[in-house]
């Protein structure tokens, strides 16, 4: 039997009209929130220089229901207004809300806790998360493809039908800079140690209190490091952080393929992380980089490693199979695959 992954490696790339594709996201940059799904914009950016006809269905901030009910209402006044040949849902919910018509292909994009739970950090799992994982599960059996970004995340849909595509990295806008510039920027100490904590320390499965806690270790040996985080950020500014940091600490307790180490390496800044998601796919080859367990000795000696690392490290190298443009044909391989193997309504 042919596998989809090896369907789409075979897929024509030429057609008479550019693809037409309704993007269905929750979350999208604003001028408000210009750091919220950045990378579900650089992929839509990615496929629009590819030559893929895109637009976007990204309701504004508001009560949940009535948010929910403005996307149902969008998805059905699109499909049945303008013809396109792919709807693609990004999360859990929204790619129901994708799902809610027929008479189009649906793609799905899961990004992580929407298929994997959340851990609240006390060894226990959010029973909203655990429902919306459970309903995600339940779409991949009912969508025309599904894509993830790890191979846990593909365990998890239950199904074969799954493809394997980390969001993509701009290689434009991550790229690597003096440290000495970039900290002459942000008006931070040249001669001290920073340590980038590139998440919201607020949410539990990000492991803030952990980081912070190997980052004592060390100053209790004497080390003069600080961890900074890096939170809200503009992407043209957080670029400045990845690249005035001697390292970036993920201390995550469950990921996807996060997006902040990913962007490090393009800057070719060490990375230190706990094993989650793809991230041993993603830094294991590259020397300064470290994979540790939760406990925070181990974390700091991995931290420990990075800072002994004194030069740029291979990461931009070491993930040019990352690069946006790269996984924007990969995604736009799916489409085709979905459009070649449909099934008649």
């Amino acid at each position: 039997m042919t596998t989809p992954e090896s369907s789409v490696s075979k897929m024509p790339q030429a057609r008479q009209r550019p693809l037409r594709v309704l993007i269905v996201t929750g979350i999208y940059p604003t001028e408000r929130r210009p750091h919220k799904g950045t990378f579900i914009k650089s992929q839509v950016d990615s496929l629009i220089a590819a030559g893929v006809e895109v637009e976007v269905i990204h309701p504004e901030p508001g009560p949940v229901l009535l948010r929910y009910l403005r996307t149902i209402a969008q998805v059905w006044q699109k499909v049945r207004t303008k013809r396109f040949d792919i709807v693609h849902g990004h999360y859990g919910q929204w790619c129901l809300f994708a799902r809610l018509q027929w008479s189009i292909p649906v793609v799905s994009s899961f990004l992580g806790d929407d298929l994997l739970g959340t851990p609240l950090g006390d060894g226990k799992y959010s029973k909203m998360a655990a429902l919306n994982a459970n309903i995600s599960r339940w779409l991949c059996k009912r969508v025309d493809a599904v894509i993830v970004k790890s191979a846990e995340m593909r365990t998890a849909t239950g199904i074969e039908r799954v493809f394997i595509i980390p969001n993509g990295v701009d290689f434009e806008l991550f790229r690597p800079i003096p440290r000495a510039e970039a900290r002459a920027a942000l008006g931070w100490d040249q001669d001290r140690y920073y340590i980038l904590f590139g998440n919201d320390p607020r949410i539990p499965r990000k492991g803030f209190n952990l980081a912070q806690t190997a980052v004592e270790h060390l100053r209790a040996e004497g080390v003069p490091v600080e961890l900074v985080v890096a939170n809200g950020l503009e992407q043209t500014k957080l670029v400045q952080y990845i690249n005035a940091s001697n390292a970036l600490v993920l201390s995550s307790l469950s990921e996807g393929s996060p997006n902040i180490v990913k962007e490090s390496m393009a800057c070719n800044i060490p990375v230190v992380a706990t094993d989650v998601g793809d991230v041993v796919e993603v830094i294991g080859q590259t020397q300064g980089c470290s994979i540790c367990s939760q406990a925070p000795d181990e974390l700091a000696r991995g931290i420990e490693t990075a800072l002994k690392h004194t030069g740029p490290t291979t990461g931009r190298t070491d993930i040019s199979h990352l690069e946006r443009s790269v996984v924007a044909k990969e995604v736009i391989a799916v489409y085709e695959f979905v459009l070649k193997n449909r099934r008649p309504i």
